[in-house]
């Protein structure tokens, strides 16, 4: 009996940590997505309706917590480019977007030709690593899961 509870708990927790990878894989997609999207329509707003950056980040708060709480440092008397690096490092991301993210808040106190391109740059820069996200996703997702619940398969078996 106490074999099988501890086969169990095994095994669930092998699949808890193969959903907790997934999940983090999932988050960081998701916030390469809305940061792409993001920084095009503030490079779009920028260029077409001239838009105030305080009022363009309210508008993009509502879809990205990154832009929400860049408009609250802000808000609060932050600096834009000090708030922008500071909150880029902050991202579940790997090191090379993040700097690519942070590198944007360089073009922020530029002319509105050089926050086009610094916003462009690195909307591209976040769309390549997200578009090379989706092409390995699904094979990572299958050797993940191979990978959890043979590892929790054996413990099971040594177990029982």
């Amino acid at each position: 009996m106490v074999r099988a509870l501890g086969g169990l708990l095994v095994a669930g927790a092998a699949l808890g940590g193969w959903l907790r990878q997934r999940a983090e894989r999932r988050r960081r997609m998701d916030t390469l997505w809305a940061l792409s999207s993001g920084l095009s329509r503030m490079a779009e707003a920028v260029r077409l309706e001239r838009t105030p950056l305080p009022r363009l980040l309210e508008r993009l708060g509502r879809e990205s917590d990154f832009f929400r709480r860049l408009g609250r440092a802000l808000a609060a008397g932050e600096g834009a480019e000090a708030a922008w690096r500071r909150l880029a490092q902050n991202l579940p991301l790997p090191p090379e977007d993040r700097e690519a993210l942070a590198e944007a808040a360089s073009g922020l106190s530029g002319d509105e030709a050089q926050v086009c391109r610094a916003l462009t740059a690195a909307a591209e820069r976040l769309e390549r690593s997200l578009e090379a996200e989706r092409a390995a996703s699904m094979e990572r997702e299958k050797r993940s899961a191979a990978l959890w619940l043979s590892a929790g398969a054996l413990l099971v078996i040594l177990l029982i």
